[in-house]
């Protein structure tokens, strides 16, 4: 016994010796595939990588369908200003993704270019961009006027939409963690996905001067019981799950309605 406290401490001391070996010789890799000024593929063990405008002494100006696809290594990723556009699904099914930055130069970001990245908390975006701005972590462009993205990982039940916006955009909150959204009157336009698959979600009211409300806007959407919507809002047919929801606004218009089994039943006027 009067040794097992040496050779504890031996083993402890390799131990140590060799997780520091490992962590001083990790080899960081990046290996970008390119065409014109598009990344179109790349493989990266990375935590925090930087993505660069300038790969071999070329630009790089867009990063492509699921470029970074399946990456479940990358916790932050920044772009280089001088990117200009992120595709659809360029991010898709990152699994460990947190955060993202934006840099001045990005005009055009996919509705899906975050799409099935289940950590993803924070979008920031550089001061100096004239088109998106980030605000608590959620991205807006057009001067705060559309709704862009919220983050799945988003740490909230509800969410206030900022006043002033205008569009709620496509698959804006899709597969968001949230029971409700709190919307300004400011809002006139939700467009296509734009609550898909928030499945959490269990009631909802429309801002009172809404005209459109597009396409699977609350598809997958099976908690959900009760909207509550304005007069004269175009609505398409499959807005809602079950073609209850359409009939019932065309015949009664404005009011709550609330679902019972797979129907939706018309309750009273909104006043």
């Amino acid at each position: 016994m009067k040794y097992l406290k040496p050779i504890s401490l031996i083993v402890f001391i390799l131990c140590a010796a060799v997780l520091m070996y490992v962590i001083i010789t990790y080899e960081t890799k990046v290996e970008y595939v390119v065409s014109g000024e598009t990344i179109i593929s790349c493989k990266t063990n990375a935590k925090h990588p930087v993505i660069p405008a300038s790969i071999d002494n070329k630009a790089v100006a867009s990063i492509g369908n699921r470029a970074f696809c399946d990456n479940s290594s990358m916790i932050t990723v920044k772009l280089d200003d001088g990117i200009i556009e992120l595709q659809d699904e360029s991010f898709y099914n990152c699994s460990a993704l947190r955060e993202v930055f934006i840099p001045k130069s990005v005009t055009y970001i996919s509705p899906t270019a975050f799409s099935e990245c289940p950590e993803f908390a924070k979008i920031e975006v550089d001061q100096g961009n004239r088109i998106y701005k980030s605000f608590n972590g959620v991205l807006f462009k057009d001067g705060m006027s559309e709704i862009v993205y919220f983050p799945v990982s988003f740490m909230r039940t509800e969410y206030y939409i900022a006043h002033g916006t205008r569009i709620i955009g496509e698959k804006a909150f899709y597969k968001s963690p949230l029971y409700t959204v709190h919307m300004p009157d400011t809002v006139i336009y939700i467009q296509d996905y734009a609550f898909a698959e928030s499945t959490d979600m269990k009631t909802i009211t429309l801002p009172a001067n809404l005209i459109y409300l597009g396409e699977n806007v609350f598809l997958g959407n099976g908690k959900l019981r009760t909207i509550t919507i304005g007069a004269g809002v175009e609505i398409k047919p499959n807005s809602v799950d079950g073609i209850s929801f359409y009939e019932q606004y065309q015949l009664y218009g404005a009011g709550t309605y609330v679902k019972t089994g797979n129907d939706w039943e018309y309750i009273h006027s909104k006043n």
